[in-house]
This record gives structure tokens, C-alpha cells and sequence, in this order.
């Protein structure tokens, strides 16, 4: 609250105060005091008024600018009436009423909706475990009536199982702190895990596979990195160009691991290059070489990285293919290794 402000919210009292000093001026002269008693009692009156006109402000200044500045500190705005005391003068008392009124309805949605978010991800859980069962059982049948058809059901039944495991991760991707585990992992082990998941694609497509050879160890949770690494398989098998190929690299540096995965694709334009990771994108590429992109395995890729403390990034040039840097930050466990 500026001065300014201030006393123009006070304009009416200040007029007032005017008023009454030249009327008790014009008294006092009529009753025969001197210039100077009469000053002297119009600064007293004056200073009677002003002085704790001046302390209010001072007290609403102090008020209103903790006000800003928890709000300007809080993550969560609905949390604010919380933390604030209630200043003594009407107009913050009720400003604090309302801004508790207003949080108490704002926590009531708020739990609302994380109740609905928490039944709704229940229910895609349960729903991806049930439906794993008749695809396991779809293609039980189909080993034992091999043929070309079979194949092409095999095929068809993999991307039905890719895309209900994207859909269980998605779901799962809100509390990734529930549902992982850090511990050891072998980076290389990984990386061939992935392959073995995807390799009737990639050997349908005509890949040749770099694995690369390597002993680095990372602390994280390997089913959400196998995941990670199977999106990024995955786009490499819907955009790849004759003669694909797929690598894998890993540098160790003092206080990370990057893991680069690199194919030999179209690339990527370098205006969609900035945009690849959000929700939806699909880009040029999605729209011209792939009729099933969704947009939805990168930027699940980014939200999976962000919780469990990785990053992530992207380097292409059309026609030079497209390289993925997973980093991995080295904490105390690796530091003592060391």
C-alpha cells in the first residue's frame, strides 16, 4: 500500500480535519487569542489526528506486504490464510475471513479431485492387470495355430500390449514416488532388456543394433527406465529411414552418466525440435511418415525422467537422424563408490 493510496482512501477524515482547524482557527481568533496560541493549538489538534493516522498506516503497510510476499513464496496460493495472523484493524480482519473461506472451499475441490485422480488411476490399473490376460491368452492360441496370419496377429497384439502399458505408466506417472524403486542397476543389462522387448520390431524393420559395452552402474529404478528406453525404441522402429540402424553410448563424467541413443532416421525439422516433448506433439514426422503417433511416449518420457531426477534431451538434423541424451546424476552411493 502506497501513501498515495493510503491518503486518498482517507481523503474524507483529511477533509474533515481541515475543515475543523480553520473553523477552530476562526473561533479561537473571535475569542481574541494571538496568532501564535491559536497555531499552536491547531498543530496539537492536527498532530492528534495525524500521528495515529501515520501509525495505522504503518501497521496496514506491514500487513499488506506480508500478505504479498507469502503469497509471493507459496507454491500452493490456497495456503496463504494459513500463515497469516489476523492484523487488529476491520479491513484486514476481514480480508483474512475471506481468504479462509476461500481456502477451506479451494482444499474441498482440491481433495476432490485427488480422490477422483486416485479412483480413476485404481481403475486404470485394474483395468491394464485384466486386460493382460486375454492378451496372453491371444497369443497362447497363436503358437499353436502358427502361420502368416498368426504372425500378423502377433504383430497386431504387441502394439495393443505397447499401448496398455503406455496407458498404465501414464496413470501411474502422478505418483511415481509410490511405485518405484531405487536401487543398482547396471545400465548395459538394461538397455539389452529393452532390445529383447522390442526385437520382433526391430528385426521386422531390417535394424542393425549397436548395444555398445559398458559397466556403468546407476541408482534408479530399472522397470521405469526399461519403460523410458522402450518409448525410445519404439519411435526410432515408427520413423526410420532404409538401412536403419540403432546405437547405444554411455559416458561416465564426475558427477553424472549419459546414455545416448541414436538411429539413423529422417531427424527431426528444427522447428519442431523445441516441441517434441509436449503432450500431443506429433510434429511433421508424425504426420507424414506415422499414421499411429499419438504424441504422448516423449512427453511421457520428460514427466518420468522429472520424477525420478533424470533428464532428458534431444539433437537432430533432418536427414542425420535423431540422437536421445539420458542423464543420470551420480549421488553419495556412487561418490563412495569412488
Amino acid at each position: 500500500m502506497s501513501v498515495t493510496a493510503f491518503l486518498r482512501d482517507r481523503a474524507a477524515s483529511l477533509l474533515g480535519l481541515g475543515l475543523g482547524l480553520v473553523f477552530t482557527a476562526f473561533l479561537l481568533f473571535s475569542l481574541g487569542l494571538g496568532p501564535s496560541a491559536v497555531g499552536f493549538l491547531c498543530a496539537v489538534f492536527a498532530l492528534c489526528v495525524l500521528v495515529p493516522l501515520g501509525l495505522d498506516y504503518v501497521r496496514r503497510r506491514f500487513f499488506y506486504r506480508r500478505v504479498i510476499e507469502e503469497l509471493d513464496a507459496l507454491e500452493e496460493a490456497y495456503l496463504l490464510p494459513g500463515l497469516l495472523r489476523e492484523p487488529g484493524f476491520p479491513e484486514g480482519d476481514l480480508l483474512c475471513q475471506v481468504l479462509s473461506r476461500t481456502a477451506h472451499s479451494m482444499n474441498d475441490q482440491v481433495s476432490a479431485a485427488r480422490r477422483e485422480s486416485r479412483e480413476y488411476r485404481e481403475y486404470v490399473e485394474t483395468w491394464v492387470h485384466e486386460v493382460k490376460t486375454p492378451i496372453a491368452s491371444a497369443r497362447l492360441l497363436l503358437e499353436n495355430h502358427p502361420g502368416p496370419l498368426a504372425e500378423r496377429l502377433d504383430e497386431e497384439l504387441f502394439r495393443i500390449d505397447g499401448c496398455v502399458e503406455q496407458a498404465l505408466f501414464y496413470a501411474r506417472s502422478g505418483s511415481v514416488d509410490r511405485d518405484y524403486l531405487v536401487k543398482a542397476m547396471a545400465l548395459e543389462d538394461c538397455v539389452r532388456s529393452a532390445l529383447r522387448r522390442y526385437s520382433r520390431p526391430l528385426i521386422a524393420a531390417g535394424f542393425r543394433l549397436d548395444p555398445g559395452t559398458w559397466s556403468a552402474v546407476v541408482y534408479t529404478d530399472s522397470k521405469w527406465v526399461e519403460f523410458i528406453l522402450g518409448q525410445l525404441i519404439s519411435n526410432a522402429v515408427k520413423y526410420h529411414g532404409p538401412s536403419p540402424t540403432l546405437s547405444f553410448s554411455c559416458r561416465e563424467e564426475r558427477y553424472a552418466v549419459l546414455l545416448t541413443v541414436a538411429d539413423n532416421g529422417p531427424g527431426i525439422p528444427p522447428e519442431d525440435l523445441p516441441r517434441i516433448f509436449d503432450k500431443g506433439f506429433t510434429g511433421a514426422n508424425g504426420r507424414l511418415l506415422s499414421t499411429r503417433s499419438t504424441g504422448l511416449g516423449l512427453y511421457l518420457c520428460r514427466k518420468l525422467c522429472r520424477r525420478l531426477g533424470l533428464s532428458i534431451q534431444a539433437q537432430s538434423e533432418p536427414g542425420q537422424g535423431t540422437r536421445i541424451i539420458l542423464t543420470f546424476p551420480k549421488g553419495r552411493l556412487h561418490l563412495l563408490e569412488d
